[in-house]
């Protein structure tokens, strides 16, 4: 069964991707990949190229680049949006959510992060 790996957006504390690896997940920064200061969309297509599935903080953006995907027939493997909310509190939540997540459960899904609570 393939495992969920994840693509944290920039706004997102590289420290976030650092917690959870130390668990044995699998996550990846846009800090560490060189992806800073890069357009929502250009996120976005990055996680799809490379098959993670990507956390951001602004779902008012992802939303419509989400709906578009779908709309033009194009997979994705999930984005997860959440409220700014403290480091603590967003890998405690990214934890509840690969908990009870698979792969197929996020794919071309957008989800709120806070439903995990």
């Amino acid at each position: 069964m393939a495992k969920i790996k994840l693509y944290l957006d920039e706004d997102i504390s590289h420290t976030v991707a650092e917690v959870l690896r130390s668990r044995g997940y699998d996550v990846l920064s846009a800090h560490q990949m060189g992806m800073r200061s890069r357009a929502d969309d250009e996120q976005l297509d990055y996680a799809v190229e490379n098959e993670w599935t990507l956390i951001a903080f602004n779902a008012r953006h992802l939303a419509p680049l989400v709906k578009k995907l779908h709309e033009e027939g194009h997979d994705h493997f999930g984005v997860v949006v959440s409220n700014q909310i403290s480091l603590s509190e967003m890998v405690q939540l990214v934890i509840e959510m690969l908990k009870v997540c698979k792969v197929e459960n996020l794919k071309n899904s957008l989800v709120w992060l806070q439903s995990f609570k």
